[in-house]
């Protein structure tokens, strides 16, 4: 099939060129006409709890999901008269816009705890209104004016809340595709002018790349008008489109030029598409399996981000395998053209005595490389055992960031914040909050509230339209009246509609704590009594706990896919086997490695941030399910060359060091330019993806050194002939369908 496919391209290469890039001018037709509507949001399941409690939040209590927290720095006592004029000054242009439902500060509500311990510091909460939203470009507006105004006013003014928070990742996350990409296209290219000796051959792949990446961001941006897609789609598909683009065309480029080297153009090219050309096939298809795990995950944004990166590998196979080899058999041997150092654009995939040497030298000692390969893979995963997730908050973003300084000093400055309290659904079984049964099941459960680690003293404060506060007493309230004031504000807040009662929890906790308060919230029952958590703080729970219920069947879904397509185009048994423990293995490594870097803190000042103490609860996932089908794709490259051989030749061993030498150079160049695509992540100063980049750039690292140099080798000898072992039912199978590797035919036969 693909060598029917090869002379396809070789007799109709114009054709096929033409018809590539009228896919890519539809591409970017659909590019510049379509309004993309992409989300910041979707880290959180639409069934989730705290999703609900939101929307019922909105429904029935008219209060937005968001706001914006405004910390100010009066350089004196609070308390003193003339600061109030000057805060209210400040915060004037917010005042009937509306986007607000509510500017809250100490003086409206009556509420202390707004004023910092010292008194010299005070902050203002902005609310949203139901349905609104603030952009990008609105917060930086609304942030320049109230920062002119304080200023004008003797103050100074820190903002921060959701939308500073949203605002401050996306503006990271841009500069640092910036900085990743200014570094890693030049770098790039040099390696791939060190790997090809010419400027053609090493302008080529960059072309491949250039071409997946546009048309996979318009298929994005068109199915984002009818699906969910996320903003870090994007993201994704730069990274991918770029590695992969290039490192398919790597693999093609250097096939066809080994083969140029001892054949006519036509021949060359159906030699090339028979073999790497059906291995960049199986290649992509695994990869897309990895990333396919992500669907099942009940966050919107993580399957976007997979769908995204399918998106860039079918594109990178797309163009890979059509307008690639199209180009190759059009150039002939002017691919060697502009040809730099000493000749080498004339050779081919010539063997690497470098590698040949190391697989012979393993293969004499099969068992102590493997047993030394594991304990040094295993000590690096150690770490993955203490893996502590967190959905991410402000503390993503760098040290002394504005948003995050706000965070940090609402918890540090202030008792309990009410800057973001957690909201509390409560639902009586009477249907009637105003009864005296339900009102003393109400006085037990918030007495009970405030007695969990980390939740503030109970002081309730009674206002009816949130400008003037009173004391507020629950053991006076006997059900007599019809129904209680509006809101009851203090450590524990509540706000009564008929059979609901909102119960607002305030907490100065973070992270993990943060975590525990809300999940010990849920923890509480009483008879009658309904609870549901909302808020960001439970939904960084259901995000996690939404991660953990995806696991297994994605895991499930991953390893028997790539099962089932490996033992297809191999036809053995045992090799998939192999291949998959071998991929868990540098995984976990390099998981092991972000855990020791990016959750316990080593080497933070050499890389240049703060660890948190916990890893972002989607990096590990998009981390294994990328790298599982990268992993794989070097994996089937360096088995289809041995399978090449062994088929020649019958030798089991001899074709292992013979493949390796022959494929070692190409994949070393391919990890390479993967480990500078990746690495360059790591100039991001956010560290979603300077720990994205790491933890990616190290397992390619390890993956095409460590686990292709020496354990594929090792293991490889231990199986013998066995490694090529199959049930007769399977081998006629993988015969049928064409997909084993079969050594090229010799110069001058089979072009007809």
């Amino acid at each position: 099939m693909f060598t029917a496919y090869g002379r396809l391209i070789a007799r109709n290469a114009r054709l096929v060129a033409v018809l590539a890039i009228l896919a890519f001018v539809v591409a970017v037709g659909a590019l510049v006409t379509v309004a993309p509507n992409l989300s910041s949001e979707g880290f959180v399941s639409g069934d989730a709890e705290s999703t609900r409690v939101d929307e019922t939040l909105v429904e029935e209590f008219g209060q937005g999901n968001d706001a914006i927290v405004f910390l100010f720095d009066a350089g004196q006592a609070v308390t003193d008269p003339a600061v109030q004029p000057r805060v209210d000054a400040a915060l004037a242009s917010l005042q009937g816009d509306s986007r607000f439902s509510a500017v809250l500060t100490t003086w409206t509500t009556g509420n202390p705890r707004m004023i910092s311990e010292d008194g010299t510091a005070t902050y203002a909460v902005a609310l949203l209104a139901p349905g609104a939203s603030v952009e990008d470009a609105d917060f930086e507006a609304i942030h320049d004016e109230v920062n002119s105004a304080a200023t004008a006013n003797g103050l100074t003014v820190a903002t921060g809340g959701g939308p500073a928070i949203g605002t401050a990742i996306g503006t990271e996350v841009e500069e640092g595709l910036l900085r990743a990409e200014t570094f890693s296209i030049p770098v790039t290219l040099l390696i791939q002018l060190v790997v090809f000796g010419s400027l053609v051959a090493a302008g080529i792949p960059l072309l491949i790349a250039a071409l997946a990446i546009v048309a996979s961001i318009a298929l994005i941006f068109v199915l984002s008008t009818d699906v969910f897609q996320s903003i870090f789609a994007v993201n994704i598909i730069t990274m991918l489109g770029l590695g992969l683009g290039i490192d398919y065309s790597l693999f093609m480029v250097t096939r066809f030029r080994e083969e140029l080297a001892r054949r006519p153009v036509a021949e060359a090219i159906t030699v090339t598409m028979a073999t790497v050309g059906k291995a960049i096939l199986v290649s992509g298809i695994t990869v897309i399996v990895g990333l396919a795990a992500t669907q099942f995950f009940p966050l919107q944004a993580l399957q976007s981000m997979g769908q995204a990166g399918i998106a860039a590998t079918a594109m990178a196979l797309l163009f890979g395998l059509t307008l690639l080899p199209a180009v190759l058999t059009m150039l002939g041997k002017r691919v060697n053209g502009l040809s730099i150092g000493r000749g080498r654009a004339q050779s081919g995939g010539e063997e690497s005595s470098f590698w040949h040497g190391i697989a012979t030298r393993v293969m004499r000692y099969p068992i102590q490389v493997v047993a030394v390969v594991l304990i040094v893979l295993g000590v690096l995963a150690a770490p993955l055992l203490q893996l502590d997730l967190t959905p991410g908050g402000p503390d993503v973003l760098p040290v002394g960031s504005e948003a995050r300084v706000v965070s940090e000093r609402l918890a540090s400055d202030f008792v309990a914040s009410d800057a973001d309290p957690i909201p509390v659904l409560v639902s009586v079984a009477d249907g009637d909050a105003t009864s005296p049964a339900s009102v003393a099941q109400l006085q037990e459960l918030t007495t009970r509230l405030a007695t969990i680690p980390n939740v503030g003293e109970v002081e309730s404060y009674v206002s009816a339209d949130l400008a003037t506060a009173n004391a507020f007493d629950w053991s006076t309230w006997d059900g007599a009246t019809a129904s209680l004031p509006e809101a009851i504000r203090g450590t524990v807040e509540t706000t009564v509609r008929d059979e609901l009662v909102l119960v607002d929890v305030m907490t100065n906790a973070s992270g993990a704590n943060l975590e525990e308060v809300v999940r010990d919230i849920r923890a509480e029952t009483g008879t009658g009594i309904g609870i549901t958590v909302g808020g960001d703080a439970a939904a960084s729970v259901d995000t996690v706990d939404g991660i953990n219920a995806g696991l297994l069947p994605a895991a499930l879904f991953v390893l028997v896919g790539s099962y089932l397509i490996l033992l297809l185009t191999f036809g053995s048994v045992l090799l998939p086997l192999k291949a998959i423990f071998s991929t868990l293995l540098s995984i976990s490594a390099a998981l092991g490695a972000v855990v020791l870097v990016f959750q316990f803190g080593n080497f933070e000042s050499l890389f240049g941030f703060a660890a948190s103490g916990e890893i972002i609860s989607t990096t590990p996932i998009l981390i294994f399910c990328i790298l599982f089908g990268l992993s794989m794709d070097y994996e089937v490259l360096m088995l289809s060359r041995i399978q090449e051989e062994y088929r020649r030749t019958g030798d089991a061993a001899a074709s292992v060091a013979t493949g390796l030498a022959r494929s070692g150079r190409v994949i070393t160049g391919a990890a390479a330019i993967m480990v500078v695509v990746f690495g360059g992540f790591m100039l991001a100063d956010i560290v979603i993806l300077k720990s994205m980049g790491f933890g990616l750039a190290l397992a390619v690292l390890i993956d095409a050194t460590i686990v292709r140099g020496l354990l594929v080798p090792a293991t490889m000898r231990l199986l013998g002939r066995w490694a090529w072992w199959a049930p007769v039912p399977v081998r006629r199978v993988v015969d049928r369908l064409g997909l084993g590797h079969e050594a090229p035919l010799p110069a001058g036969a089979g072009t007809d």
